[in-house]
């Protein structure tokens, strides 16, 4: 289950699309601006979460932006944040790009709550090993 706070009277809040089928919720802008070209910007939400059960959050770049070259970034929610949550979206593109209040602006996904306590020593073996980028062809 996904908690909103409404920070914003102007706030629209989370929607699953396709319920039982998409793995996110998307956001909304809570305000009009235009973002430059090659620029990037936090864009307002006007709401904050808190997942029930104790989760974190991931928030990815929409497919359909993606084809417009507007990226997000900086996209991890930790489970203990209470804040407005501000999407950075990154215009990769020449033209400016506006955005209006009420559109959707990115996805966001539930993590479950993974890290635990570091512990230094030797590491056990695996096929892959050391290979790096492009290790599996």
């Amino acid at each position: 289950m996904l908690r909103v706070k409404r920070l914003s009277p102007d706030a629209v809040l989370p929607t699953v699309a396709h319920r039982g089928e998409d793995i996110g919720y998307d956001l909304y802008s809570s305000e009009d601006l235009t973002i430059p070209g090659r620029g990037a910007a936090g864009v307002h939400t006007g709401i904050a979460i808190e997942f029930v059960p104790v989760a974190g959050g991931m928030v990815k770049t929409r497919s359909g932006l993606a084809k417009k070259r507007l990226m997000c970034n900086a996209g991890v929610i930790d489970a203990g944040y209470r804040g407005e949550v501000i999407v950075l979206l990154e215009n990769l593109g020449d033209a400016p790009y506006a955005i209006s209040q009420g559109d959707k602006i990115a996805q966001l996904l539930e993590h479950p709550f993974l890290a635990g306590e570091v512990v230094e020593g030797e590491l056990s073996e695996a096929a892959r090993g050391a290979k790096g980028f492009g290790s599996s062809g």
